[in-house]
């Protein structure tokens, strides 16, 4: 499992309705965004959103490293249809050196090819909109979303620096973040049941339930 410290930079290829709901919720972020898709009505639209637009088709190889995308810590892949563009694009930003790449699938079954050849995150957009995504991207303590649905989030997470050292009472999370912590995962394979004094250590996932928004 690949977590990724809160990034700075992101590379969104496609500007359909998920990406383009990315972009406008990043924009939210004091973080750098390049926005690119071969249709010049769709970066207008985004335009306002990002910091920089490209004009390119990724079916061509070469456009990824003419963009420099290996210098983006984080690329999210969320072209059309064209499945096979998004395979390519995903080996290519890899080998060029991008350190978290997110795929757009439409099915479990392109889900796993693309967790295959290299991505980080596979996502559906039929069950996350682009805004949750792109919210999830920038809550840099989250390992992993479990369970996703309208009402909350199961998610496995790094523990906050000030919950650290902290017995579960001390960190009051229930009611100061909404947070309900359900289970921890100590040394990597210990799971522990939590009581009201257990202590947090550094290290430990937290397995908790969690608001979406």
């Amino acid at each position: 499992m690949k977590s990724i410290e809160k990034p700075s930079s992101f590379a969104v290829i496609g500007l359909g309705h998920f990406g383009l709901s990315v972009v406008q919720t990043l924009s939210n972020y004091d973080v750098e965004v390049l926005a690119c898709d071969k249709d010049t009505e769709k970066l207008h639209l985004a335009t306002d959103y990002v910091t920089y637009v490209v004009q390119a088709d990724v079916a061509d190889e070469t456009t990824l490293e003419k963009m420099g995308i290996g210098n983006f810590e984080t690329v999210i892949l969320a072209m059309g249809e064209d499945f096979e563009a998004t395979v390519i694009a995903t080996l290519k930003a890899k080998e060029l050196g991008a350190k978290y790449v997110v795929a757009k699938a439409t099915g479990i079954r392109q889900k796993k090819i693309l967790e295959t050849v290299g991505a980080d995150l596979v996502v559906l957009p039929e069950n996350e909109m682009g805004a949750k995504i792109a919210q999830k991207l920038m809550r840099s303590n989250i390992f992993e979303v479990l369970l996703d649905s309208d009402k909350f989030l199961v998610v496995e997470m790094r523990p906050r620096e000030d919950w650290t050292g902290k017995t579960v009472r001390e960190t009051d999370m229930r009611r100061k973040d909404s947070i309900n912590l359900i289970a921890i995962i100590r040394d990597n394979h210990n799971v522990l049941t939590v009581f009201p004094d257990t202590v947090i250590k550094e290290g430990d996932i937290l397995i908790t339930i969690c608001n979406p928004d």
